[in-house]
């Protein structure tokens, strides 16, 4: 791609943006297939894609971004359990005087804004931020709205060939370091975690660690907190925010943590920093703080200026018991403390007389009231959780769950969530009990959300985005961001832990393993151990996957049970296909070269007449598996999921089918 023509077409382009959208697509369930009413950008979020462009096929992944023209014939099949994307369409025309060479040179072309590329952003996280902005500014209205979306597209495009125009000097360490400290100023307030950096930047952290060390001589962490720390300082010198505010401005969520992080950095707390008189004169220059003159009276001074060292540990601002205050005030005050003291020693005595104390004996008495009590203790207890997003502080004992996605693995350890997404309820419905569980929407609703009241709200990623933003869920309820692993022991034991239900999590762990020990006893008795087997799936006349070892029964035909995959399964799908794929889109005339001794054929009732097709075609009945009537069906719906109510039941299904016949 010449990037230096393009630069020349968009620099005498007239442009209109026609939609802007976001889209979740589900592997299984959703299948986008339509042609492009107008050109494009699709930028993944998140997720995996094959995607076949007309004639051409690219498998798409986070941060990559593919442009195509109008007219343009377009199949997006997930290849990860879920596939987020944002897409822009826009129209651009040329004017016919351009007297650009390289105008004149292109627009002999029918359409010389409609080329297909396919590229992987050199810093992804700055062109995320821009196409979310649009996003989020296509929902105003308004002909100043227009007009501002149109600039936006062209900060985008403007990004867009910076980064790639530069990106053939990309890759020295040099170069790592400094996109990693240019993200890292232009992104500070916000909740930057390392594997964050080291995903957009393409490398391990390990290496982007190395890296930073060596020629920073800080990791890249301690000097996100030094930069924040030194932010932090001059706010509370120079403006009258409050503790919490601040934390709030440098990206902390946790007034504590941030002022333990200040502490440790300056040897001073917060509160000890702002009362220290500054060095310099930068204090009196600032309009926020009063005048110290004779001649204008001096302001009483804010919390914040006169406030005890622990103080701040309060939500909001309080008025303590100044030496200024009018006599009469003070006597008042006295009078009111004295008023609620006598109060709360006559509650205390009818709390006595009523309940003879918080004895033992009454706790055995009232054990109902003796665990509520419990409860209600657990229940203010918290605690730091690492995430995807940063660390946040969360109930030790949450009671009131909000969970987008993880479902089953929460009523697998007995706690019934206020609410889950619309796709996975409706997958859900027919092999677990719902009741009571809020329809949250699609994309969740964050009114939908904020009336459940919950504690804690426990999402993946591909649900941030359409709904705001990390930013607008925290702000009803601590909110974790986890990984959809996709492997019902390590995501059982993750939603445990989060839950305080570690115990529980190891009684299913337990469970799970002794059934899958007595099943594979009954497979390896029907089946030699040099057998090979296949996973293929069929959805409909053009997509044909060959399954891994992860999910649709390939974790427990291969990795529970230790069946043999075929040899091409084995080197080109288990070993050979991106890690965040689930399977290997294949041709029909590609069949016989993944398919073993052994066939497991998943299809939905949606895809049978693509079913029917391929087996009355010649390549299928040639294929000895066939002969042999070693074809095994199973439902794809009931092994799309691999949580632990799913991977019970897949365990016994899967069983049977192998093993009924002989």
């Amino acid at each position: 791609m010449n990037w230096d023509e393009q630069m020349g077409l968009w620099n005498q382009a007239a442009v209109s943006i026609s939609d802007i959208r976001y889209k979740v697509l589900w592997e299984g369930q959703d299948m986008l297939s339509y042609q492009l009413p107008a050109n494009i950008f699709l930028l993944v979020v998140s997720g995996s894609a094959y995607v076949r462009i007309d004639e051409r096929k690219c498998y798409l992944k986070r941060h990559h971004l593919l442009h195509a023209g109008k007219g343009m014939k377009v199949d997006i099949m997930p290849a990860k359990h879920d596939f987020s994307f944002y897409l822009i369409y826009y129209k651009a025309v040329l004017p016919t005087s351009a007297k650009s060479l390289v105008a004149k040179s292109l627009i002999v072309q029918a359409q010389p804004f409609g080329l297909f590329y396919h590229v992987i952003l050199p810093e992804p996280g700055l062109l995320h931020s821009q196409v979310r902005r649009m996003y989020e500014g296509w929902q105003q209205t308004g002909v100043l709205a227009q007009i501002r979306m149109k600039s936006m597209l062209f900060e985008f495009i403007y990004e867009l060939f910076s980064q790639l125009q530069n990106s053939k000097d990309r890759g020295s360490p040099s170069d790592l370091v400094a996109y990693a400290l240019r993200y890292i100023h232009e992104h500070y307030t916000e909740a930057v975690t390392m594997d964050q950096l080291a995903d957009l930047l393409g490398c391990s952290i390990s290496y982007m660690y190395r890296l930073f060390k060596a020629e920073i001589g800080k990791s890249p962490n301690d000097y996100m907190i030094g930069i924040r720390m030194e932010q932090a300082r001059q706010y509370l010198l120079t403006t009258q925010l409050t503790l919490r505010e601040i934390a709030l401005s440098v990206g902390y969520a946790d007034v504590y943590y941030f002022s333990r992080l200040f502490k440790k950095q300056f040897g001073v707390s917060p509160l000890q920093s702002r009362k220290l008189k500054p060095e310099n004169n930068d204090h009196n220059l600032n309009p926020l703080n009063p005048s110290l003159s004779s001649i204008v009276p001096t302001k009483p001074l804010s919390y914040n200026q006169n406030v005890n060292e622990n103080d701040y540990q309060k939500e909001g601002e309080i008025q303590l018991i100044s030496n200024n205050r009018p006599k009469s005030s003070m006597t008042a005050l006295v009078v009111l403390c004295l008023s609620l003291l006598i109060s709360a020693c006559q509650a205390g005595n009818n709390n006595v007389s009523s309940e003879n104390t918080a004895s033992p004996a009454a706790s055995a008495a009232n054990p109902a009231s003796a665990a509520a009590n419990k409860d209600a203790e657990s229940a203010s207890e918290t605690r730091m959780y690492k995430h995807k997003y940063g660390e946040t502080e969360i109930p030790t004992n949450p009671k009131r769950v909000v969970t987008a996605y993880h479902l089953g693995h929460m009523l697998a350890l007995g706690v019934r969530p206020l609410g889950a997404a619309t796709y996975i309820l409706q997958y859900s419905e027919n092999t677990m009990d719902t009741t009571g569980v809020a329809d949250l929407g699609a994309p969740l609703s964050l009114e939908a959300i904020a009336a459940l009241e919950p504690d804690l709200i426990i999402l993946i990623e591909a649900y941030l985005e359409p709904s705001g933003g990390y930013e607008g869920f925290k702000k009803i309820a601590p909110t974790v961001v986890v990984e959809a692993n996709q492997d019902p022991v390590k995501d059982i034991r993750l939603i445990g832990d989060l839950l305080n239900k570690q115990e529980e999590a190891e009684q299913w762990v337990t469970q799970f393993e002794n059934k899958i020990a007595q099943t594979k006893e009954q497979v390896q008795q029907v089946f030699g151990p040099d057998e090979t087997f296949t996973i293929l799936n069929v959805r409909s006349e053009k997509a044909r996957m060959i399954y891994r070892d992860r999910n649709m029964g390939g974790n427990i035909l291969y990795s529970y049970w230790g069946l043999k995959p075929q040899e091409k399964v084995l080197q080109d799908v288990i070993n050979g296909i991106d890690d965040e794929s689930s399977y290997l889109d294949i041709s029909e005339e590609a069949i016989p070269e993944y398919v073993g001794d052994h066939i497991i054929l998943a299809a939905d009732s949606n895809a049978q007449d693509a079913v029917d097709k391929l087996m009355a075609s010649g390549l299928w009945k040639n294929l000895d598996a066939v002969k042999n009537n070693h074809v095994y069906r199973i439902d794809f719906d009931q092994f799309l999921f691999n949580d632990p109510i799913f991977a019970m039941k897949q365990v016994d299904v899967l069983a049977d089918v192998l093993t009924k016949n002989h």
